[in-house]
């Protein structure tokens, strides 16, 4: 039986901003809402996916900066033996409070390579989106 996921986790997810660094320019995607500039992004690489992950925080619990930072080069070896395109971005509250998470935006990916990676580095979801370019969050 898994754990149920406290309402205001839930919410922080829902309401987090999404940002995605396309250089030279960057863009905020929000949960259930189109997004022109994923749709354009998605467009010029071909890519009928697109998957936000992050290693930080395994099971939305903070950890040290050194544990994150070699998580996350870890998340990012594991994509490059993917051999499938990605930049960078990060996940911030909408208000503005707490932590910025630094994320890798992979373009292409499979949503069931993306669930396995989430599941690896221990994180509650991610987010996912096909060619709709309408972000979800994908609970693992």
């Amino acid at each position: 039986m898994q754990c149920p996921i406290p309402a205001p986790l839930l919410a922080a997810f829902h309401s987090a901003h999404y940002v995605v660094f396309d250089p030279p320019t960057r863009f905020t995607l929000r949960i259930g809402h189109y997004s022109p500039a994923l749709a354009r992004l998605m467009s010029r690489h071909n890519a009928g996916t697109v998957a936000i992950l992050t290693a930080y925080n395994p099971g939305a619990k903070p950890a040290s900066a050194q544990a994150n930072i070699h998580a996350q080069q870890t998340l990012l070896d594991a994509i490059h033996k993917l051999d499938l395109f990605h930049c960078h971005g990060e996940n911030a509250a909408s208000d503005g409070t707490g932590h910025i998470e630094p994320t890798v935006v992979v373009l292409g990916i499979h949503r069931d390579q993306a669930l396995a990676l989430a599941q690896q580095f221990r994180q509650l979801a991610f987010v996912f989106s096909d060619a709709n370019a309408i972000p979800e969050l994908i609970w693992c």
